[in-house]
């Protein structure tokens, strides 16, 4: 469902003084709010099912998706942003998060990739621990998502 236009370029080793080595990035909405993530964080998109709500203690989990033969936790993205989710049929982003796999209901626009300079990456520490940083892609900057650990500085005690 993702598509892109890259290249396979071979990996030299060296980044050289214009640190030329670049990040793959997955950029989707989520309520209209452009998002980034690292390609090795998501598992795949798919179509949106429809999620079964159920009573949970963890913030902003509080749905099911069928996925085959197993179900997915569903964090809900757009609660933690305060944005509705657009109209139109929207997409399940699946997610290899640390506690295992997740579902993110994500807007109708298919998520694109990204190939961005690292040098255009700026990771940093902010009040919010879901969000890494930034990036650019393309002419635009993009809050980069951490979805490894997506809610899990909440879920635990410090």
């Amino acid at each position: 469902m993702l598509r892109t236009q890259l290249r396979r370029q071979p990996h030299t080793g060296s980044t050289g003084a214009t640190g030329a080595r670049m990040q793959h990035m997955v950029v989707f909405s989520v309520g209209g709010q452009r998002l980034a993530a690292r390609t090795e964080e998501i598992a795949g998109v798919m179509p949106w099912t429809g999620a079964t709500a159920v009573p949970s203690d963890t913030p902003f989990v509080c749905a099911l998706v069928r996925q085959e033969k197993g179900c997915l936790p569903v964090f809900d993205l757009a609660a933690k942003f305060n944005r509705p989710l657009q109209d139109g049929e929207p997409l399940c982003l699946v997610v290899k998060h640390v506690d295992g796999p997740l579902a993110i209901c994500i807007d109708s626009q298919v998520p694109s990739l990204h190939m961005v300079a690292r040098s255009a990456v700026q990771y940093r520490v902010g009040h919010d621990p879901d969000i890494a940083g930034t990036c650019i892609a393309g002419e635009e900057e993009l809050p980069i998502i951490n979805l490894t650990t997506l809610g899990v500085s909440s879920n635990r005690p410090a």
